[in-house]
């Protein structure tokens, strides 16, 4: 038998080790953070991303140019900019001659020095200091709702470019920083309707979700549900013949589908289960059967491991005629491996899941044409399109030059400019408005 003071040595140690592993765990506690401080985090990385961002310089001077147009108090190079600006409604889309396609290239590089030069302005100078879009465009009806104010403009440019975005397939449009900078400007005031208040959240949510910011899109995503569910029928306008508790449901629905994508971005299949059963039966009370309602139950059933089930429910997808055909293969190609394999089914766990549900729910609302005349009228939406397909076509003549290519373009245009007996490198330097020296290319 070891001595007394041998085994009392060895509990000492003993005791002091499980105090130290204690200690150790309590601080590793200590270092995991909490969602809030995450959502914190990504919250600070948008808001950079905002001041940073590239994409927000022409659009923003574009807004700025419109709203401050015949003002006294505009700025003069935003004066400036709206003579380039304009002389940019009547080029061609698609160019034929080379004369042409340098004329247009010209026109577009011209406009772009224009907005760089208007960058320090941007600095000083707000939109918001000048009468809002609906009135220069549409001065002579009524606002599009009660207690219109910048914020709902803002409110109401995010939720179009989310929109123009999910209906188009070839990704032009770099929605996500626009989405943003509209968002932070749409502050909810007491005046505004409180179903547009929700939504609000509702879009900050999916902005979030869909640029992978999933801790601040899970706080925006409980809040609107929280607000929705605790606003009563009556506050929510019945849409294209739906009672106001039918609105109510479905927008209850559409945050509970939202929230369960964000979940799964979080690796958080079990709460993502539970918020899509939860939409599936918020639609079964307004009697909605399409895309949406094909995809949940058929996630459902394969959740319970119900795999005959859910491919039943993938096959009607698979043969929807809002899919494009490579969708349908794709989602077909799911069904039919499900069969095979069960537990295999990829397509529920990517984001490719929701490009697809998303796009044949515009396909089936008839594009966003047809959704902004539901939701304006046909002449208002002709009026409100127009000009966001103009910016468009604006955007993609400006908006793509970096730095590095905008110096790139410069170039090329100065050579043709020798071929064609133009003005020279001074000429375009004075262009530039530097010189022979300073002339600041960056944004």
């Amino acid at each position: 038998m070891p001595p007394v003071d041998a085994l009392s040595s060895s509990r000492q140690l003993r005791a002091r080790a499980a105090s130290l592993a204690l200690a150790l765990l309590s601080a590793c506690g200590g270092c995991q953070k909490t969602d809030a401080a995450r959502a914190a985090e990504e919250r600070a990385t948008i808001e950079k991303r905002i001041r940073d961002s590239y994409t927000l310089v022409p659009y923003r001077a574009l807004k700025l140019t419109m709203r401050s147009e015949g003002e006294a108090n505009a700025p003069a190079e935003i004066a400036a900019l709206w003579g380039a600006l304009d002389e940019t409604r009547h080029l061609p889309e698609n160019a034929v001659t080379e004369e042409e396609t340098r004329r247009v290239a010209q026109k577009y590089l011209d406009l772009g020095i224009a907005f760089y030069k208007a960058r320090k302005t941007l600095q000083k100078r707000d939109e918001d200091e000048f009468p809002l879009l609906w009135t220069k465009w549409l001065n002579d009806t009524p606002p599009l709702l009660p207690g219109y104010d910048a914020g709902q403009e803002h409110a109401v440019l995010a939720a179009l470019w989310l929109l123009l975005d999910s209906s188009d397939r070839s990704n032009r449009v770099p929605a996500t920083e626009l989405v943003f900078y509209e968002l932070s400007r749409a502050t909810p005031q007491p005046a505004w309707l409180p179903a547009l208040r929700a939504v609000v959240r509702a879009n900050r949510g999916l902005s979030f979700c869909d640029a992978g910011y999933h801790y601040a899109a899970e706080e925006e995503l409980n809040a609107f549900l929280a607000e929705t569910e605790a606003l009563p029928a009556e506050d929510f306008p019945g849409i294209k013949g739906a009672t106001a508790e039918q609105s109510r449901e479905t927008l209850l629905a559409a945050g509970y589908f939202l929230r369960a994508r964000n979940r799964m971005g979080l690796k958080r299949e079990r709460l993502a289960e539970e918020d899509i059963e939860r939409g599936l039966r918020s639609l079964e009370k307004v009697g909605v059967e399409n895309e949406l309602t094909w995809w949940g139950w058929a996630f459902i059933h394969f959740r319970r491991e119900r795999y005959e089930q859910s491919a039943k429910y993938l096959d009607k997808l698979a043969a929807s005629p809002y899919l494009g055909e490579k969708e349908r293969r794709e989602v077909q190609a799911s069904a039919d491996e499900l069969r095979r394999h069960g537990e295999q089914l990829p397509i529920f766990l990517q984001a490719r899941a929701a490009l697809i549900l998303g796009q044949a729910l515009v396909a089936r609302a008839g594009g966003l044409e047809n959704l902004l005349v539901i939701v304006l009228g046909p002449e208002r939406a002709k009026q409100v399109y127009a000009p966001i397909a103009w910016m468009d076509r604006v955007r993609q003549g400006v908006g793509a030059l970096t730095p590095e290519k905008f110096a790139h373009e410069a170039a090329g245009t100065l050579d043709k400019a020798r071929e064609a007996g133009g003005e020279g490198l001074e000429a375009l330097k004075q262009k530039l408005g530097g010189g022979s020296g300073g002339t600041e290319m960056r944004p």
